[in-house]
C-alpha cells in the first residue's frame, strides 16, 4: 500500500485507465481517495466509461428538449438535455443512441426537419444531408462502434413499423452520401410479405457490425450490416409479453416474461453466447412478484422496458402510470426503486454511455 500511496494521481490515472469497467468500479471501494480520483470529471474523460443515465421523452410528438435522469436518479445530470450547442432548432427529437453518439430529428418547424449526429459530451454534431425520405417521419436507428472505426451509419427504413420491398435506405459518414438496399428479409415473389417492428420499447442493437432490431408474426431478431450485403432472421424464444433486445457484456440478450404452466409468471433473461449458432441459453429467471411484489401489474400497459446494464447483469424498467424507474439486479435478486419519471404517455427512453473523444467525422 506505500507503493500505490506513492503514486501520483496522473500516474494511477494512466493505469487504471487500462483496466475493463467492471474492475474500475470495484477500484472505487478501495479508498475514499481513489473513489475521489476516479469519479473526478476530469479523470472520468480517460477512463473507460459505463451507462450513466437515460434521456427519456414522450412518443407522441418533438419535445423542445428531452429530459435525462441519472443512474442513480439523484445529483445534477451528467449531460445537459436542453442540446444548446446543436444548431438552432424548434424542437428535438432523440431517434437513437449508440456508444456515446446520438441520432436526432432537429425540426426547424411543423414540416421540416433534418437530421443531426451528435456527441453531448464533447458538444460535436453533424447535420446530415436528406435522404430520399425528406420530410417523412421513417424509422432510423444509428450504428456505431469507436473500438472499430471513427465512422458511423445511419439505417433509414422508409415505411414507419412495416418494412416491405421499399427496403432501406443508409447513410455512411465516410462517403457522405445515402445509399438505397433492397430489403432483403423477405421473400420479393409474396407481393404481401413485410418485416413488422415491434416498436422502440423493444430496444435495438448494434453489434458485429449489423443493426438489430426485434420484429413480430413470427417473433424474430432482425439483423442488417451496413452495406446491406447481409440480412438475418434470428428467432426468439416465443414469450407472453414483448421483449427487450440489449447488448451487455459484449453479448446480444433478450429479456421478457414467461407464462408457466401452472399460472405463474417469470422473468427470463436469455444470452446468445455463440452469434452463428443463433441458440438462446437461458441466463436468468425469477418470479415477477420479486420484481413488482404483491401487486398486480398489466404487463402491457404498467409497465414499460428501459434497459439492461451494459457491463453487469442488472435490468431497468419502469413501473406503474407515474414510470417508477426500478432496477433489478440478477446477482443479487435485489430490486431498487430509483426514481418516479412522470406520467408521460409512451415515453422514449435511450440508455446513454458517454464518449470523452473527438471525432474527425462530427467536424464536416
Amino acid at each position: 500500500m506505500r507503493t500505490v500511496a506513492s503514486l501520483t494521481d496522473d500516474l494511477l490515472v494512466e493505469i487504471l485507465s487500462r483496466l475493463p469497467v467492471k474492475s474500475l468500479r470495484r477500484c472505487m471501494c478501495v479508498s475514499r481517495t481513489w473513489r475521489g480520483i476516479i469519479s473526478h470529471p476530469h479523470n472520468r474523460r480517460q477512463l473507460p466509461q459505463t451507462l450513466e443515465g437515460f434521456f427519456y421523452m414522450p412518443e407522441s410528438e418533438p419535445a423542445p428538449a428531452p429530459s435525462f435522469t441519472n443512474v442513480t436518479g439523484t445529483g445534477r445530470p451528467l449531460v445537459s438535455p436542453l442540446f444548446s450547442f446543436l444548431p438552432q432548432h424548434q424542437s428535438i427529437f432523440l431517434l437513437s443512441c449508440c456508444n456515446g453518439l446520438l441520432l436526432c430529428r432537429c425540426w426547424e418547424g411543423q414540416d421540416h426537419f433534418h437530421y443531426v449526429v451528435c456527441n453531448p459530451a464533447m458538444e460535436e454534431w453533424v447535420q446530415l444531408p436528406d435522404s430520399v425520405n425528406a420530410g417523412t417521419e421513417c424509422m432510423a436507428r444509428l450504428g456505431f462502434d469507436p473500438n472499430v472505426s471513427d465512422h458511423f451509419h445511419v439505417f433509414e427504413f422508409s415505411e414507419d413499423h412495416d418494412i416491405s420491398h421499399a427496403g432501406m435506405e443508409v447513410y455512411s459518414s465516410k462517403t457522405g452520401e445515402w445509399f438505397h438496399k433492397e430489403n432483403g428479409w423477405i421473400n420479393t415473389e409474396d407481393d404481401e410479405a413485410f418485416v413488422s417492428l415491434v416498436g422502440h420499447h423493444s430496444g435495438d442493437v448494434f453489434l458485429n457490425g449489423c443493426l438489430h432490431f426485434l420484429t413480430m408474426d413470427p417473433d424474430i431478431v432482425a439483423a442488417v450490416d451496413t452495406e446491406g450485403k447481409t440480412w438475418r432472421k434470428i428467432p426468439v424464444p416465443e414469450l407472453c409479453t414483448v421483449g427487450l433486445i440489449q447488448k451487455s457484456q459484449g453479448y446480444l440478450h433478450f429479456v421478457s416474461f414467461l407464462e408457466t404452466d401452472d399460472g405463474m409468471v417469470q422473468l427470463v433473461v436469455y444470452v446468445l453466447e455463440n452469434y452463428r449458432s443463433q441458440e438462446w441459453i437461458l441466463k436468468h429467471s425469477t418470479d415477477a412478484s420479486c420484481i413488482f411484489g404483491e401487486r398486480e401489474i398489466d404487463l402491457i400497459q404498467a409497465f414499460q422496458w428501459v434497459a439492461m446494464h451494459p457491463d453487469c447483469n442488472m435490468i431497468f424498467l419502469t413501473v406503474g402510470w407515474d414510470n417508477t424507474l426500478v432496477s433489478y439486479d440478477m446477482d443479487h435478486h435485489k430490486v431498487q426503486e430509483i426514481c418516479d419519471l412522470g406520467g408521460d404517455d409512451n415515453p422514449r427512453y435511450l440508455p446513454y454511455v458517454p464518449l470523452y473523444s473527438e471525432l474527425q467525422t462530427l467536424h464536416v
